[in-house]
């Protein structure tokens, strides 16, 4: 059960606070980084308000979870980590250049590191509740842990450029090199035993939950399932218009992360997860088959009109139509067999208000309607409780369907 948020008091504010002071922060160091792409920061300026707005929010509304505050302390990393990365490229270019530009710009690679940890790691394996599955898994903790302290160690040492900075790193060491190396692969291996044990946690939930939670792990899974295949596929496309928009679905998914936690967490509208998935699909599966369709049939009328003038404008006009034309009936059809799959709960229930309605068409005796309507409900969305109001010539009745089957109502 979710308790009741405490009275908005000192506390409260407090986080609010540190969560809107990350704005201005993160704004400056955007607007003064002149290295810094603009249309990335604003999807990384949505990506970092997202995790700090909404893990203030549910320190808020549910104090004793501590997904709230690993959302909202991966926020303000990734902000500072923004800001130690300007002063350190900004401190670069400076003649001289500014005191503490490498560090600066070693620490700001290390923040980035904790955030992704935090937030890959972190939040799965405590995920819905703020707790750990079983005892068992604090050695994944404990881990992951490890892992982010032999990063920091081996890019404070490594002897080399320091960061975004450029500069050479004054804390580097040739002769650590061999143990650092060491580090590093532990670190590397550490971190892929964390995203296992992140993944088992999960599963772990999934399996042993009951149906709230199961819906909960749903809404993590969908949001951080899109970013998990989206990015892979981009960095194995390279360049170009397709790994572009996998790209930007990648961080509209980072984006939406820290939104689903609220709801799975807060559980405002949690059954709604497969309905979402169900017309995500859907809609996918439908840009792709009219996609495909339409760059056919304009390249073939395209070469059958090519004798006429403006026969690639007629193939075009003509696609168009096609495409339009051919939309409702594809989606309809998609839909149906999508829902079967990923919404069957929604999908039965509309098999069986249609029958009902079907039934209702030749049964005209009151009693029989009312049994009828009693059976299709309790199969349908299986209520806890289920009452009849019949409005009569003159006088209103409220009875139950059992009055109904034992002749009361007539």
């Amino acid at each position: 059960m979710i308790r009741r948020h405490r009275p908005f008091g000192l506390a409260e504010a407090a986080v609010w606070a540190l969560a809107v002071a990350t704005i201005p922060v993160f704004i400056v160091a955007t607007v003064r980084n002149p290295a810094q792409d603009q249309s990335a920061s604003f999807m990384f300026f949505g990506i970092v308000m997202s995790l700090a707005l909404v893990g203030a929010l549910l320190m808020t509304r549910v104090p004793g979870n501590r997904i709230g505050a690993m959302l909202l302390t991966a926020g303000i990393l990734l902000t500072v980590g923004v800001g130690l990365g300007t002063y350190a490229t900004l401190g670069a270019q400076a003649d001289p250049a500014w005191p503490g530009a490498a560090l600066a710009g070693l620490v700001a690679d290390s923040f980035y590191v904790y955030s992704i940890a935090i937030a890959l790691i972190g939040i799965p394996l405590v995920f819905p509740d703020g707790h750990l599955p079983s005892f068992r898994f604090r050695w994944i903790a404990w881990c992951t842990v490890a892992a982010m302290a032999a990063v920091t160690t081996s890019a404070l040492f490594y002897p080399g450029t320091a960061g975004a900075s450029g500069l050479d790193n004054p804390f580097g060491n040739a002769a650590l090199v061999p143990l650092l190396d060491a580090l590093t692969s532990f670190a590397n291996l550490s971190a892929i035993f964390g995203f296992g044990g992140a993944a088992a946690a999960m599963w772990v939930r999934f399996r042993r939950g009951d149906p709230i939670v199961r819906e909960q792990t749903k809404w993590l899974l969908a949001t951080a399932g899109v970013a998990t295949i989206a990015f892979p596929v981009a960095f194995a496309l390279g360049t170009g218009g397709l790994a572009d928009g996998l790209f930007l679905i990648g961080f509209l998914a980072l984006l939406a992360l820290p939104l689903a936690i609220g709801v799975a967490v807060l559980r405002y509208r949690l059954y709604e997860i497969d309905r979402i998935v169900s017309r995500t699909i859907a809609y996918a599966i439908v840009s792709v088959i009219l996609g495909t369709a339409f760059f056919g049939s304009v390249l073939l009328l395209s070469t059958t009109l090519s004798r006429f003038a403006q026969g690639e404008t007629i193939a075009v006009a003509a696609s168009t139509l096609c495409a339009f034309a051919a939309f409702q009936p594809i989606l309809h059809r998609v839909r149906r067999d999508v829902d079967r799959r990923f919404n069957r709960a929604s999908y039965d229930a509309g098999l069986t208000a249609a029958a009902f309605s079907t039934r209702l068409r030749d049964q005209v005796d009151i009693a029989a309607v009312a049994i009828d309507l009693d059976e299709t409900v309790r199969g349908a969305v299986k209520p806890a409780a289920l009452g009849l109001w019949i409005r009569g010539p003159g006088r209103d009745q409220s009875e139950n369907v059992t009055g109904l089957r034992e002749g009361r109502i007539s």
